[in-house]
């Protein structure tokens, strides 16, 4: 009788909310259908599923009692923390995590406190799975590099899984040629991506450069008195016919401002990535951020980093990238071959690859390490 072992084996991948336009979650569905792709089983786990991903994923609860499977690798998603860390290192199949970063609890205290405490637990739990987890995963080199501090003992990158967005190439050249600046910004409205900074970088811009430059904010609103801040900011700095804010939108709306914008701007104070950065490569948007945590790695060459969050130094590069031609293409040509290096299907070979080192696979060679502890000699 023929018995074929390969079908057996499933990665469930377990996450603590999954919820629409939401960067992790679609690195997370397209890990999952790459697993499946390759013959293996893999479900989507999650404590709090939105009502739009009800097809994606199944809740943790249905998971929790399943009896224990030899054939089993379980596949955590770190970013904040969760009560599934309890259930998952109580089971006896061999654990790993995928690093996304967890913001430090200082960027959120003077804000939520819940959430604050919330990444001070996924801190705490951080440490904890080190002496669980079998195979840790991280997204970046700098997720790496804090793993290492954690003291995870097998480390291995795999990079992010980013959606490609449908594209119409005429709008590129439509907005090249309007007479007026159009920013964005990409990200949730959450005081770690220190909008408030985008702000006051555009009432300078506006007065020094170009009187008329708006700015548009994409983003689900974490924090309702943040979002109110910069709202009454707006008002303050006089801004207000040069600010919208919008909900996340669906991906054919979100490419339509990638393409339409013509300068992709950020003053975020901590990614483990940064997805937006190479959702705008793709298009041929320049972008301008602070040269802080991943960002750097993340970006290469492809966007003018400033080195800190003043609003008049941000305000500068904008322009600098706005009106010096030879700049602005030297940024979409180096972009273009960054965001190369985060292809979608190289990176789920990655993946896999990765997921290799624990996961027998048939037919994929292990991805090399990024960094495995010494041994103590007997």
């Amino acid at each position: 009788m023929f018995f074929n072992l390969r079908s057996q084996i499933e990665v469930p991948i377990f996450m603590p909310s999954l919820a629409p336009n939401d960067a992790m979650a679609t690195h997370v569905i397209s890990l999952r259908d790459a697993i499946n792709a390759h013959g293996l089983r893999s479900t989507i786990y999650a404590d709090d599923i939105k009502a739009e991903m009800k097809s994606e994923a199944k809740p943790f609860r249905q998971f929790k009692y399943l009896p224990h499977s030899q054939s089993r690798y379980l596949l955590y998603q770190a970013a904040t923390g969760s009560n599934l860390v309890r259930h998952l290192v109580a089971r006896s199949e061999p654990l790993m995590i995928q690093f996304h970063n967890i913001t430090p609890r200082s960027q959120f205290v003077a804000w939520e406190p819940g959430i604050s405490s919330a990444m001070a637990w996924g801190r705490r739990q951080l440490e904890t799975l080190s002496r669980h987890v079998e195979l840790a995963l991280a997204i970046s080199p700098f997720n790496a590099r804090d793993l290492i501090n954690a003291d995870y003992s097998k480390i291995v990158l795999s990079p992010p899984l980013i959606r490609e967005l449908p594209r119409n190439p005429g709008s590129r050249f439509k907005s090249e040629s309007g007479t007026l600046a159009k920013l964005l910004c990409v990200g949730r409205i959450v005081p770690n991506k220190a909008q408030e900074d985008l702000l006051r970088a555009l009432a300078i811009y506006n007065a020094t450069f170009e009187p008329k430059a708006k700015l548009t904010f994409v983003g689900s609103t974490v924090i309702e008195d943040y979002r109110k801040y910069l709202q009454s900011l707006v008002v303050e700095l006089s801004i207000s016919e040069y600010v919208e804010f919008r909900s996340s939108l669906n991906e054919t709306e979100l490419a339509g401002l990638f393409e339409t914008s013509q300068l992709l701007v950020s003053a975020s104070r901590h990614e483990g990535f940064g997805f937006p950065f190479i959702e705008s490569m793709r298009f041929g948007l320049p972008s301008v951020a602070i040269g802080t945590t991943a960002i750097p790695e993340s970006v290469g060459d492809g966007t003018v980093l400033v080195s800190d969050n003043d609003p008049i130094a941000m305000a500068t590069a904008w322009n600098m990238v706005l009106s010096d031609l030879s700049l602005r293409q030297r940024l979409v040509e180096n972009g273009y071959k960054q965001s190369k290096r985060v292809d979608l299907e190289a990176n789920k070979v990655q993946n896999i690859a990765a997921l290799a080192n624990l996961v027998p696979i048939e037919g994929v060679t292990p991805a090399k390490l990024f960094y495995e502890a010494k041994k103590d000699p007997k």
